[in-house]
């Protein structure tokens, strides 16, 4: 085996690690499931991985939304806008408070499976002007495709080897892996969350 690359570039998945927004996701899409007269129990809205795009969830809570594009866009709409109206429900988590130090030595990305609201979330933590590059799945196919992780990469103009993505849940992992990036799965609610970071990387 060659020598290991040193770390240039820390990609992170943004809601279950640098920001805590379950309960924000979860609110909004009973929500909206709610203005629309769909069944809204809170139990099944819970299971639903936030990993998934809205557009998934939405047709998984309401099967038929795969056969009415017209009404699904109307949801998703609205769903927009009470993520916008109900940004103070996300939560920075405690390895948001690192982010300002790794920017000084690392270029940092932000790949996420939101679209615009993924940018109104690194601006609600106060973390907007550290990421270099953010990736949504407005640019690429949301995860598990690697395609968001690639453009990170080729945009912070470093190899896959040169950089160490940072996620929460199973999508994460998959699509770090087929893009060659070291993975490492971290919780924002599990304690010693910003110590596992900060060890991962120092081991590069």
């Amino acid at each position: 085996m060659g020598a290991q690359m040193t770390t240039k570039a820390i990609i992170f998945d943004i809601d279950g690690v640098l920001a805590d927004s379950r309960e924000a996701v979860v609110h909004n899409t009973i929500e909206v499931l709610t203005e629309f007269g769909f069944a809204a129990l809170r139990k099944k809205v819970e299971g639903m991985s936030s990993a998934h795009s809205a557009e998934s969830v939405l047709i998984a809570l309401v099967p038929m939304l795969a056969g009415d594009q017209k009404l699904l866009k109307k949801m998703l709409l609205s769903l927009s806008k009470a993520t916008v109206k109900n940004i103070g429900l996300v939560k920075p988590a405690k390895i948001a408070g690192i982010v300002p130090g790794l920017s000084r030595k690392y270029a940092l990305a932000a790949a996420s499976n939101r679209k615009t609201s993924a940018m109104l979330v690194l601006e609600k933590l106060g973390l907007s002007e550290y990421f270099k590059v953010v990736v949504t799945s407005s640019d690429a196919p949301p995860k598990p495709d690697p395609k968001m992780i690639l453009i990170a990469l080729e945009k912070l103009g470093v190899k896959a080897e040169e950089a160490i993505f940072f996620g929460d849940n199973l999508e994460d992992l998959q699509a770090g892996r087929a893009a060659g990036v070291r993975t490492v799965m971290v919780n924002c609610e599990e304690e010693g969350a910003v110590e596992k970071i900060l060890l991962e990387i120092a081991r590069r």
